[in-house]
């Protein structure tokens, strides 16, 4: 640990001590008094890529999730004592939430909801559900978007896909459904729910082509209202204020919960200050904070890289170990590797609102832009022999599919019309094309094209929103992703390449996934869900022979709204091209005392 970090825990658990120490986590008849306004940070050891962060109601505790040796887990800090603490069995965490009483420690991981004590007291063997020290509340069938656990002993947390909000005893049993997500109005999900107290829930609206919005619940009448634009979810103050990252800011603004329609109208937000990471986007809608917020008002957040969103191209093998493919820097997007292995095709943001194509000699070194023309150059794809590279582009004002020549770089007509059309992938013999359409009325289907025709054919074009088709190496199959049951959300699922539109669907993931890709081999198929990347191995019928097997966590980015794969096997199915952010950020940063500034004329 830094000399830095040292003395900003000394001074942190001085302040802790005078201004924090026994302030419960339940709502109290006035707040404590506003202690002096303290900036402090804790640097993360080296070696652990930092995930998401949580914050204990009375402050005295905070939670993050690391990623070490390709595996996420759950560590834990006294912000009296210098030490930060493993959670035992923690093993792929996610979103984590603290007891009302900080006294345990509730999150995600392989498909469960689980929670873990932090009394030092280890479970018995382990059952169905459960790990030794961890309890398994409740088995997830899809990716949830995180949980808060009130005074009741109830845990309150976002659903997969459109289930809304769920709420199960912190002990186990099964949820009952809090809110329905309104897709007739265009919400896609509900998540990142905030306890207020045993009536109130703050939560976030996932909304389709909108930026999320903050909402809070009435649970004795299942009303709910909404509040403020948000990026991810907020957290609420003492006594009357919520707290939310927008834009790289955290706001405040006071909330009345009780108040008549006539009082009811948009809390007027304040801003406290700079530097929040966070994101409108992903999380099918709901956005993403990595902030939280104790109930006297102490602020932990993890600051933006200070690279922005640029990223690096890296190999990482089975084990998540990454090493660069070379040091550029840039907004890359669904790399691509040549059949041969030889070249290497990447979109990248080149300008506001335009791509372009790069094309990488892996022998050789260097890469050159392919793409000249005006407009959106995206998600290359190459053809089964390697000598051309189809790909999405808006030069002549539709999105349609183009077909540019490698060496020479000559590019084709549009190879059929349409419009909102982005390529997935062709078949072994190069003569179909899966892609899939953007349609306004319904999201995404899936269509084939068959080279020299004047015509694409649906493919599977239902309600749902399906896209990221991919041929099997032996072409008799395509894996592709579907929201059909919107109560479990995004999943993978496998159907007969030459099928009809009401062909059975295979499920191959049984808790929720995105960006499928074969093995070049055959007979396995990739997946990612999260953080987390998996491997299952599929059979002659098209079904998986074993569950998912977990290969690895990483802070490698995702393709945020799961349409195509932001990574690519390489030939040997060994070790695969991925995006890494290019600055990681290892420090986690504290503020206290704000609220007189920001409310300077309201008594706290």
């Amino acid at each position: 640990m830094s000399r830095r970090a040292a003395v900003g825990l000394v001074a942190l658990g001085v302040l802790l001590g005078a201004a924090l120490g026994g302030f419960l986590g339940s709502r109290a008849p006035a707040p404590p008094p506003e202690p002096s306004r303290q900036a402090l940070s804790i640097t993360v050891p080296a070696g652990r890529a930092l995930l998401d962060v949580a914050v204990s109601p009375d402050a005295s505790r905070i939670a993050y999730t690391a990623i070490v040796d390709g595996r996420s887990r759950l560590y834990v800090r006294r912000l009296d004592r210098f030490e930060t603490e493993l959670v035992p069995d923690t093993e792929g965490a996610a979103h984590p939430f603290f007891a009302p009483d900080g006294s345990a420690v509730g999150f995600f991981a392989g498909g469960w909801l689980r929670t873990a004590s932090l009394a030092g007291k280890e479970g018995e063997e382990a059952r169905d559900g459960e790990r030794v020290g961890t309890t398994g509340v409740y088995r997830l069938t899809g990716e949830a978007a995180g949980g808060t656990w009130d005074e009741s002993g109830r845990i309150v947390f976002g659903g997969p896909g459109a289930a809304g909000l769920l709420q199960v005893p912190a002990a186990g049993g099964e949820p009952v459904a809090l809110t329905v997500v309104d897709v007739e109005s265009d919400e896609t999900a509900h998540g990142w729910p905030h306890a207020i107290d045993e009536r109130w829930i703050l939560f976030t609206v996932g909304r389709r082509g909108r930026d999320p919005r903050l909402s809070v619940l009435d649970r004795e009448t299942g009303e709910t209202r909404p509040l403020l634009l948000a990026d991810g979810g907020g957290a609420f103050v003492e006594p009357s204020t919520v707290v939310f990252v927008r834009r790289g800011e955290i706001f405040a603004a006071r909330l009345v919960l009780d108040a008549g329609e006539e009082r009811r109208g948009t809390p007027s937000s304040r801003p406290v200050l700079r530097g929040a990471a966070g994101s409108a986007v992903g999380y099918r809608g709901l956005g993403r904070s990595r902030f939280a917020a104790a109930r006297d008002g102490t602020l932990v957040f993890v600051p933006p890289p200070a690279t922005g969103g640029d990223n690096r191209l890296v190999w990482v093998d089975r084990a998540g170990r990454a090493a660069p493919l070379d040091d550029v820097a840039a907004p890359h997007q669904t790399p691509r590797i040549a059949p041969d292995g030889r070249h290497v095709a990447v979109s990248a943001v080149t300008a506001i609102l335009r791509r372009d194509l790069w094309l990488l000699d892996l022998a050789r070194g260097g890469r050159r832009r392919i793409t000249a023309e005006a407009g959106d150059n995206h998600s290359p794809l190459w053809s089964p022999d390697g000598t051309t590279l189809t790909f999405a582009s808006s030069r002549a004002g539709l999105q349609q599919m183009y077909r540019l020549q490698v060496p020479s770089l000559d590019v084709s007509a549009p190879l059929v019309g349409g419009d909102r059309r982005t390529p997935g992938s062709w078949s072994p013999d190069g003569r179909r094309l899966a892609f899939h359409e953007l349609r306004p009325d319904r999201l995404r289907d899936i269509w084939t094209w068959r080279d020299g025709s004047d015509e694409a054919t649906p493919w599977l074009a239902t309600g749902a929103n399906e896209r990221a088709p991919a041929f099997s190496p032996d072409g008799r199959w395509i894996a592709y992703v579907s929201d059909a049951d919107a109560r479990e959300g995004d999943q993978v699922y496998v159907r007969a390449a030459e099928g009809t539109p009401n062909g059975p669907a295979i499920r191959v993931t049984p808790s929720g996934g995105t960006e499928p890709a074969w093995e070049r081999s055959g007979g396995a198929l990739f997946h990612r869900r999260g953080r987390s990347l998996y491997r299952v191995p599929i059979d002659a019928t098209g079904a998986p022979r074993t569950a998912p097997e977990h290969l690895f966590d990483g802070v490698y980015l995702n393709e945020p709204l799961g349409n195509l794969p932001a990574y690519d096997p390489a030939p040997d199915g060994e070790r695969f091209l991925m995006l890494e952010p290019a600055g990681r950020v290892d420090v986690v940063h504290l503020l206290t005392g704000w609220r007189t500034a920001v409310f300077p004329a309201e008594a706290n």
